[in-house]
């Protein structure tokens, strides 16, 4: 994460949330997340875990899929945002939910990144959202 700096990060662990319904894309998200320098993950299976986990924990950064069972990331994202509107959501889904991702993005993330996430495309966004300031 060579942008830390620039972002106003330089020697400071970050947090991250990872909300997934799916194991096994939260497993594979934490081990692109642990090959990064100081970014603690935690994690949420689902809206209501996450909308918790989030007031408890509130992290650098939430990477969030859209199609959830029970409550979706978008509503998911809506109620974060609403709660705390500098929230930096990185959403994550398939390209076949492109009107979910417009939907999320209207309700307040930053960021959209289709599956399967690689590296790359993981720091870059992350870097992105986090030049984005909190008040």
């Amino acid at each position: 994460m060579e942008n830390y700096v620039d972002a106003g990060f330089a020697g400071q662990s970050l947090t991250c949330l990872i909300v997934d319904d799916s194991a096994f894309a939260r497993f594979h998200l934490r081990r692109l997340i642990q090959s990064m320098d100081n970014v603690l993950p935690s994690e949420a299976s689902n809206g209501t875990e996450a909308i918790s986990e989030y007031r408890r924990l509130k992290p650098d950064f939430v990477l969030m899929d859209i199609i959830m069972p029970g409550m979706e990331g978008v509503e998911t994202v809506r109620r974060i945002c609403a709660a705390d509107p500098f929230a930096r959501v990185i959403m994550i889904s398939s390209l076949s939910h492109q009107e979910k991702v417009q939907e999320a993005m209207d309700a307040g993330a930053r960021y959209f990144i289709p599956k399967p996430v690689t590296t790359g495309q993981l720091k870059k966004a992350i870097d992105e959202v986090l030049k984005t300031n909190r008040a």
